[in-house]
Formats: C-alpha cells, structure tokens, sequence
C-alpha cells in the first residue's frame, strides 16, 4: 500500500487515523462473522493456548510489530523477559500465538480484544507509527485499557528521523498521554530496551 496514503489495513477495516474508542468498537461489531467463525473465536478463548495464560498472577499482553523484522525481534526480547518473571508468577502472550493465520485476519481484532481484557499489563513496543499494528494500539489506548498499558518507545539519534518514524499526528495526538507520561520508557538500542522492561512491574 502506498505509505503516502497513510492508510492501514485491519481485517475488513481500513483506517486513515488513529481511531477513537467508539469507532473501534463500531468496527469490532459490524464484522459480521460466519458461524464457523465465531466457533474458531470460542474454540481459541476456551482452549489450550488461553488455559496456558490462568493462574498467573501477572498477564502481559505484548503488542508491536511482527513478522521476521530487527523490530519484531526486539518485541521478541521484551517477551521473553517478561515471560521469564517468576516472582510473581508471570506469562507474557502475543497475538500471533493464538495460532491465528493470515486467512484469518478478520478475527484478528476480536480475538486481541478479548486477550486486552485478559492481560493484567498491556505492553505495547514501539518504534514507528508505521504498521498494522497501529490500529490494535488505538484499542489500548481507549479508557477501558489505558490504566494496563506500558510502552517502550524507541527514541532515534535526531530529531528529523524521530519525525519521520513517528509522522502521524492524528496518532500522536490520541498517545501523547503515555508518550509523556510515566509508563512510556524510552530507549535507543536493545541492551537499553532490556534496561527499561525492568521498569514494568
């Protein structure tokens, strides 16, 4: 898609900005699905991969770019820390690991709703304002998740790539709040982003 248009793609949704809590929640219900999928829906919230989640004390949801990127690599490595804490018991979780394919994008959006309203911390990794994932992080900033959400923003070596990577106004807008607040931690580098995953309780 041409990144001129500033347009993202979410299931049967395109967005052209950051999206407000009730469009989200619009868009989330007008999806129809068909009854086989929503069987897949209660099959995966029902099943092994969510029962995998129960009896944690602590639950992070960790949200970000995918795919075989340097920055889902790094997404990666916050999972794995957080998913390393024994003290509480923890577990982190991703969307991609409900085993949701590609075909199955439609289903993506409900499926992360639900793993938001499950998770004890929202955690989302961010280094661009760049990616499909945009659109699942205009849900984590809507009132009824903000209070669990962290984020690990990547702060760039100058101001004009910093622009450049975070050039959406209508989503700097909606994230300014955690941007400047004190559950958005800041790093360059991955030993830095390391340092700052010990911020998150």
């Amino acid at each position: 898609m041409d990144s001129g248009e500033n347009k993202l793609k979410a299931g049967a949704i395109e967005v052209s900005e950051f999206p407000e809590e009730n469009e989200i929640i619009s868009e989330i219900e007008s999806i129809k699905l068909s009854p086989s999928e929503h069987q897949r829906i209660k099959d995966l919230v029902n099943g092994e991969r969510m029962n995998r989640i129960k009896g944690h004390t602590r639950r992070y949801l960790i949200a970000g770019a995918g795919g075989e990127t340097g920055a889902a690599t790094r997404r990666r490595t916050v999972y794995d820390i957080l998913n390393a804490r024994t003290n509480p018991s923890s577990i982190a979780m991703r969307l991609e690991d409900f085993g949701l394919t590609p075909e199955e994008i439609r289903l993506w959006t409900r499926v992360f709703d639900i793993l938001c309203g499950r998770a004890t911390h929202i955690v989302g990794v961010l280094e661009d304002f760049d990616g499909g994932y945009v659109w699942e992080l205009g849900l984590l900033f809507a009132p009824s998740y903000r209070k669990k959400v962290w984020i690990l923003k990547r702060q760039y070596a100058n101001e004009k790539t910093e622009r450049e990577k975070y050039d959406n106004g209508m989503a700097a807008s909606h994230v300014k709040l955690f941007l400047t607040g004190n559950r958005c931690h800041e790093w360059i580098d991955a030993d830095e982003l390391q340092d700052v995953v010990d911020k998150i309780p």
